[in-house]
Formats: structure tokens, C-alpha cells, sequence
């Protein structure tokens, strides 16, 4: 399947080369999604993604088609689609 990926974690978009990109992987969910990104880009990705556990990080938000937000505990099972474009950033709240 092939997504559209745009990223605002800087470490994230520095592994990739670019802040966009359309990513190929042999997945349908968003999970997949995150474990390509992770073995495809390596350990500047995985730190971008993940706690120090190796968790998926509670900070780290992904928005689907730029309406649909993913909670890091949906991942496994959100579908996505070909062509879809999936943003990751942080999610930050304050006053």
C-alpha cells in the first residue's frame, strides 16, 4: 500500500530526508505504518516515535486525511487506505 506521510516531529522528518513522502509498505493499518517507518528509517525514527520503553509515545499524534485523529491505543486496528495522507506530530497542551 502505498500513504502519503507528512511529519512535524523534526527528528522524524530528518530521517526521512524531508518532511513529506509518499511511503510504500506491505501493511493495511496504521500500526504497520509505524513499524515501517521505524525499520525503514532506523533508530533517528524510532526516537522521533517512541518513548524511552520503546512504546509508541503518548505525545506523538497522527491525523488521518486531515480529519480523522488516531489514538496511539487505535493503531493496531485503524485501516487505512490507499492514498491516504497520514500526518504525525506532537500533540501539545497548555495555557
Amino acid at each position: 500500500m502505498k500513504v502519503k506521510v507528512k511529519t512535524l516531529l523534526p527528528l522524524l522528518a530528518e530521517a526521512m530526508g524531508r518532511q513529506e513522502a509518499e511511503v510504500e509498505f506491505a501493511g493495511t493499518t496504521a500500526g504497520d505504518l509505524i513499524e515501517h517507518l521505524i525499520q525503514h528509517y532506523g533508530q533517528r525514527a524510532k526516537k522521533a516515535i517512541c518513548d524511552q520503553a520503546g512504546a509508541i509515545d503518548p505525545v506523538v499524534s497522527l491525523l488521518r486525511n486531515e480529519k480523522e485523529w488516531v489514538r496511539t491505543d487505535r493503531l493496531a486496528e485503524t485501516r487505512l487506505e490507499e492514498g491516504d495522507t497520514v500526518t504525525l506530530m506532537m500533540l501539545m497542551a497548555g495555557g
